[in-house]
């Protein structure tokens, strides 16, 4: 399991984490050299794209569309970004005798001390 979110990972692909978050990740990443590797593609396909799509991208916005996302954005109320969460924890051990393990070996001991006593029970009275 991963300490930081795939979508954590992507914003710092894209370069949109809070800076405390960011330097947290660069030494996460520093740490574990599979995922700094796999970081580093992500970031060569973000190049590619955007040099394969440069020239689109520099492209002035219709007027038509530019109107129709005005409009949207004037509708919507402003977007808050809640603060970053800590890096969850791992769950805690179970220890090896919880109660249930000790119910369990309570209710089993009691068992085999009962077919034990009936056993010896009928032994000395002569069962067979």
């Amino acid at each position: 399991m991963l300490p930081i979110s795939e979508t954590e990972l992507n914003a710092y692909v894209d370069g949109e984490t809070f800076p405390e978050r960011q330097a947290l990740i660069a030494a996460w990443l520093a740490g574990d050299p599979a995922e700094a590797t796999r970081i580093r593609a992500w970031r060569r396909q973000n190049q590619a794209l955007k040099a394969a799509f440069v020239r689109i991208l520099s492209e002035p916005l219709p007027a038509d569309l530019a109107e129709l996302a005005s409009a949207s954005l004037q509708r919507r109320p402003p977007v808050t970004m809640p603060p970053p969460a800590a890096a969850p924890r791992p769950a805690p051990r179970r220890a090896s005798w919880d109660r249930r393990d000790h119910l369990a070996m309570t209710i089993a001991g009691s068992f085999l001390a009962g077919a034990g006593v009936a056993c010896l029970g009928g032994l000395l009275a002569g069962w067979r």
